[in-house]
Order: structure tokens, then sequence, then C-alpha cells
């Protein structure tokens, strides 16, 4: 009756000197789930801060890769209010959260599935009159895998570095990728116009900037063509207009006709 009950409540049962003394169960998610309900009934506003403060990291993570791409410590330009909403800025850090809750589902029935074909081994292998030294000691850390309660703070570790591990490299690649596009000239284009000046701020070889992003206190701006990035201070910026898709397709056709004007039909002997 209670290895009955025990299948069905997907725990195993501790075995120490020929007696049962504990419960493990089999999913270390599982295991966690009714202490955080219950923190989270007497708390109920941790939840909110918890995944506010998922989000403001993944949100410093994104800022850091990017930035450090075009040489910018934006950490060290950055105040107090830059950390907290740098994840409400980028959709990405709502997306890296929420997408953090499957992968490690997965992971977790993963285990739970791998920890029920090492029960069914272990019971083959208890059914055996003889065993050889490997059997042996395979049947010992078989066992101290299903039974030790030690093992699922193992899991859980490697739960929390997976969540790390996933987070970092898909900020990375998310990163590169905004970083690439800005260097190439296809993010967003902006006119910047600083201040006691009657023109705007040219690039140097176009009246337009690469727009990376700003802080409390300084905006970014990149010049694809020197391949420069620029920190401006807040203070000394009068203007900064975005340029559209189209308005954008016409100064580029324009500086082109106008730094080439030999393109007029020459003269026959």
């Amino acid at each position: 009756m209670a290895a009955t009950a025990n299948e069905e409540t997907g725990n195993l049962p501790v075995r120490q000197g020929g007696g049962v003394r504990a419960q493990v169960p089999e999913s270390a998610l599982h295991s966690l789930l009714p202490h955080l309900l219950r923190l989270l009934r007497r708390e109920p506003a941790l939840a909110i801060t918890l995944a506010y403060l998922l989000v403001a990291m993944a949100g410093i993570f994104y800022n850091y890769r990017f930035y450090a791409k075009f040489d910018i410590p934006v950490l060290g330009l950055s105040q107090i209010g830059d950390f907290l909403t740098a994840g409400i800025q980028h959709p990405l850090a709502l997306v890296l959260v929420l997408s953090t809750f499957p992968i490690i589902w997965f992971f977790d029935r993963l285990n739970v599935r791998m920890r029920r074909k090492y029960r069914q081994l272990v019971e083959a292998l208890r059914v055996r009159e003889t065993l050889s030294w490997r059997e042996r000691l395979r049947l010992r850390w078989l066992d101290w895998q299903l039974t030790s309660s030690n093992h699922m703070w193992v899991l859980q570790a490697t739960y929390f570095f997976v969540i790390v591990l996933y987070g970092w490299n898909f900020v990375t690649i998310y990163a590169s990728f905004q970083a690439r596009q800005a260097r190439s000239g296809t993010a967003a284009q902006v006119r910047v116009r600083l201040n006691g000046s009657e023109a705007d701020l040219a690039a140097s070889r176009s009246s337009t900037w690469t727009y990376l992003g700003a802080v409390s206190n300084y905006v970014f701006v990149y010049d694809a063509a020197a391949k420069q990035s620029l920190i401006l201070p807040t203070n000394n910026v009068t203007r900064i207009e975005p340029v559209r898709p189209s308005a954008r397709a016409g100064a580029a056709k324009a500086e082109a006709e106008k730094a080439d004007p030999a393109g007029e039909v020459a003269p026959k002997p």
C-alpha cells in the first residue's frame, strides 16, 4: 500500500538500516513549489517584486552587453533610476523572464523521466543473485541519486545555474544582433542639434546618426561610416529628431549625387 502511494505521488523512500526514513520527491521543482506558494500567500507583493527584479536584471545585462560593443561604459554613466527602469525599456526582458519557466519545466520533466528509469534499473539489479563490481558500484550510485535528500539540493542548484546561463546567453545573442544592426546603419537614425548651434551635428559622411539609446544624463549615438560612438550630455542637446526611413533613403541618394557630380554625360570630342 505504501509503495502504491509513493508511486502515485512520485516520491521515493529513503532507506537507512533497512527502514524507511523519509520521502524524496522525484521532481526537484515540485519540492520547492509548496514552500514558495506558502511564502507568496503570506507576502503577495513579493511576487511582483521578484518579477520586477528579474526584468530589471535582464535589462541591466542587456545594456552592459550591448553598449560594451561600442566601448561605452554604460554602467558607470547610469544612475539608480536607470538600473530600475532598464528592463522596462526593453521588451526582451519580459520575453526572457516568461520563457525561463518553460525551460525549467522541461528540465524538471526530463529529470523526473530519468529518475524513473533509474528506479527501474535499481529494481532490476536488486533482484539479481550476483552482481559484478561494476554493477555494485552503479547500484550504489543510482541508490544515492534516488534516495539521498542531498541530491535534491544539487538538482535545485543546477536549475539555478541553468537559469543564469540561459539568461546570459539569451541577452548576449540579442545584444549582438542589435549591435550588428546599428553598425550596419540600418537601425534608427536621428538628427542631433546641440545648444548654441543653428545647424544639426553632422556625422563623418552623413547628416544623421545611428541612435543607440540614452540614460538619465547622457545620449548615445553612433557614426556607422567612421565606426565611432559619441556620448552626449543631455544638458548639451537641444533636439533629437528621428529620421523616417523614406527621408533617410532620399537623403542618402542626394548625398551620393552630391559626392559624384561627374554623373553628367560628357560631351563628345
